[in-house]
């Protein structure tokens, strides 16, 4: 079936009295049944998951008309009132440039025009060939090397002559390459486009796109710096003189405009250093805190020395916002208790859901027991579907889904921190406020559908509890966790920001429960957009299983100035925080956990109390198995507590559960049995009555449902939850 609705909300999470808005888009009829739904169960039943909705009053509900509205992707920087017509009569641009070798489309580098309707005057790489395009004219030069920077000059001047020349990167001086062509009538329409006297009238620029009529088209994929507007021709030496300037700085040189894309790379401007102060504003996220022509590797850290840090690589495909419309905007009551949400869109057969997490009020007395959703690794998951080179290593995962479909039709809603941009680099920001047609229940057995299946077993459990959020984590830090005995996480805590684990380790200082029912987290730094976009960011550095990694010298996030990469790297282990760090991944199936002989001791009796079986989670709706997927071993040379209890661990995985690529030194011959590929069950006290209990696994809790919940793993993890919410403190052995 094809989906014809879709949407989006504009926040993860809100409290009573706080606003939101719902926006969608439409691919069929417009006529739209709206409500407002309370989710107590995501995973599809398809599947063997639970799924439950119960629907819940909203004034905004009902029959709506909800219209089509395209998404405009393409990141670009614009700056208005600039004055680009010399004191000579012509046009003198200067801008860095560097590009992948395997991007050959037609990409605008520079747009320069007035106003909507008068003419425009571009510079575009066609197969890596600069043009300079001006109405139906077009100036052609010669190609330019791949990822290496290379200065265009292009002058035009009052009688339609217009010259390019090229300055690649030099390796013993300067070298030059250049044209000249005449552009003749065309050049002078533009100095007579609608609005009068162009060279007294200002002018919209933009950099990395075209700007048709407001809207980004022929967008960039590659690397810009300083682009420059000069008040005549600049020689040949004066060429060589501006290549060695840092960025920023124009050593004298007759500037008219100069933008330094090195200025506040974690905000959304760049300055204008010439005078002029046409600052340019930053649209759709290109990626910033990336190296330009001065990079020579004597400097990692942007925040030590900007200056190697001058460029702005932009792509085609990126989005910060869709900026649709929204159908509805709602202030939440203060009578709806906290938990997932979501606006229910129904068309004809097809449907789409907008989740959202309500929090409990400010005021509100706090019950012993909260469940954290992982928003954080939602977005880094952002519109993931199985692509071609990675089906080989999920067989059992649906290849295809009516999210994927979509995506394939609609690549302009942009992907998360999984996928790549079309030169090959990686996506390194994930937005909230555009289309995520995996953030949705039913969209597959990952992620956010799995968590479902956490909330469904506490729903059961009879147990209060309250829902909280990554995003609201970093916003608010241990203020947020106070108050709570145990925190539940999902099923893949993977992204967590400074803030966030700065907040969870307070808080288990103080006495905190932590119940870690999932695999692979606390896994990758990620920084928050301190703009309040809702955007985060990931670098993925020297080491990890990673589906990308960023350039050298590029390690250091550009919202935060942080160094990225592995907590594993930077010093926080997730072994010394839950006791077991990620070891392996493998999605050909899930299998079972053994008991082992340390599960005899008295300490751990609770877990086990009406366990009869040794071996724990022999079934499950995620690969028949609750070890599985990815998973996690205790290490004590990595920090695992000395007096932690390994009760079960995992056995008898297939050949397509691999060891994490951090764990090795060196390649292991294949067909060789690894007996560091399990995942432990984990528990430990900490010395402040508080206590930590981890499973290991991200497939546990698609196990938790079985035989309506008569079953070990769902009796275990009960066991668990229900001492760490008493009150009797946990003692050190």
């Amino acid at each position: 079936m094809t989906k014809t609705i879709v949407g989006y909300a504009n926040r993860l999470s809100v409290r009573s009295g706080d606003e939101i808005a719902f926006h969608a888009s439409t691919y069929g009829s417009g006529a739209t049944d709206v409500s407002l739904v309370r989710l107590t169960g995501c995973d599809d039943p398809d599947d063997g998951g639970i799924f439950e909705e119960t629907e819940i009053a909203a004034e905004w509900a009902g029959r709506v008309e909800i219209p089509h509205q395209p998404i405009f992707a393409g990141s670009y920087a614009a700056a208005d009132g600039v004055r680009a017509i010399a004191g000579d009569g012509g046009i003198h641009f200067a801008v860095f440039v560097w590009q992948n070798e395997w991007v050959n489309n037609r990409q605008c580098l520079m747009s320069l025009g007035r106003n909507k309707g008068g003419a425009r005057l571009e510079l575009y790489l066609e197969n890596k060939v600069p043009q300079v395009v001006c109405g139906d004219t077009a100036v052609t030069s010669r190609p330019i090397s791949p990822r290496r920077w290379t200065l265009l000059l292009i002058d035009a001047d009052a009688s339609g002559q217009v010259s390019i020349r090229q300055y690649p990167a030099p390796e013993h001086g300067l070298e030059m390459l250049h044209t000249h062509a005449p552009l003749g009538d065309v050049w002078n329409d533009f100095y007579s486009a609608p609005g009068g006297d162009e060279s007294a009238s200002p002018l919209e620029c933009w950099f990395g796109a075209a700007n048709h009529d407001g809207r980004p088209a022929h967008a960039f994929d590659g690397k810009l710096e300083q682009p420059a507007f000069f008040d005549r021709v600049l020689r040949d030496s004066e060429a060589g003189l501006y290549w060695n300037t840092a960025p920023g700085e124009h050593a004298g040189l007759p500037c008219n405009h100069l933008w330094d894309f090195a200025s506040h790379i974690s905000g959304q401007v760049a300055e204008d250093r010439g005078g002029a102060s046409r600052h340019c504003r930053i649209v759709n996220l290109p990626t910033r805190a990336v190296c330009g022509r001065k990079w020579d590797g004597t400097v990692h850290d942007w925040t030590v020395d900007s200056s190697h840090y001058g460029a702005m690589h932009f792509h085609s495909n990126a989005i910060a916002d869709a900026e649709w419309k929204p159908f509805a905007r709602w202030t939440v009551p203060a009578d709806l208790p906290s938990g997932l949400y979501a606006a229910k869109l129904v068309q004809g057969e097809s449907d789409d859901y907008v989740p959202f997490y309500i929090l409990p009020q400010l005021d509100a007395a706090k019950p012993a027991i909260a469940f954290l959703a992982p928003t954080a690794s939602y977005l880094a998951y952002a519109n993931f579907c199985i692509q071609p080179q990675f089906a080989a290593l999920y067989p059992q995962m649906r290849e295809d889904t009516e999210g994927d479909a979509l995506l394939r039709a609609h690549p302009e809603f942009g992907g998360g921190l999984y996928d790549m941009h079309p030169d090959g680099s990686g996506v390194h920001y994930s937005s909230l406020h555009r289309p995520i047609v995996n953030f949705r229940p039913k969209a597959s057995n990952w992620a956010f559908t799995a968590d479902g299946d956490i909330i469904a077993w506490l729903e059961q459990t009879g147990e209060t509890y309250d829902t909280i959020t990554d995003d609201a984590l970093h916003r608010e830090g241990i203020d947020l966790l106070d108050g709570y005995q145990v925190i539940v996480t999902g099923t893949h805590p993977e992204y967590w920001s400074t803030t966030m684990m700065e907040a969870l380790e307070a808080w288990l200082a103080r006495g905190g429960r932590l119940m870690y029912m999932g695999g692979n987290g606390f896994y990758w730094r990620i920084a928050f957009d301190p703009n309040g976009t809702d955007c985060i960011e990931v670098r993925r550095a020297e080491d990890g299983t990673r589906a990308w990694l960023s350039e050298p010298g590029e390690y250091y996030h550009s919202f935060s100035g942080e160094l990225g990469g592995l907590w594993r790297r930077l010093g926080r282990t997730p072994q010394s925080l839950v006791g077991v760090g990620f070891s392996a991944q493998g999605f050909g199936g899930s299998t079972h956990y053994r008991l082992t002989e340390a599960a005899a001791d008295p300490r751990a009796a609770f877990i086990l109390e009406g366990v009869e079986s040794e071996v724990i989670g022999d079934f499950g709706a995620h690969g028949d198995g609750a070890a599985g997927e990815e998973i996690d071993r205790a290490d004590f040379a990595l920090g695992t507590p000395a007096h932690a209890i390994v009760i079960a661990s995992s056995e008898k995985h297939n050949a397509l559960m691999l060891r994490a690529k951090e764990e090795l030194l060196q390649t292991m011959p294949p067909g060789i049995e690894d007996p560091e590929v399990r995942a432990d069950m984990v528990f430990f006290e900490t010395a402040s009555g508080g206590a930590v209990w981890s499973t290991g696994s991200i497939a546990w809790a698609g196990s938790l449902a079985h035989n309506d919940y008569g079953n070990n793993v769902a009796r275990i993890s009960t066991n668990v939850l229900r001492r760490f919410a008493d009150e009797e403190l946990f003692r050190l052995p």
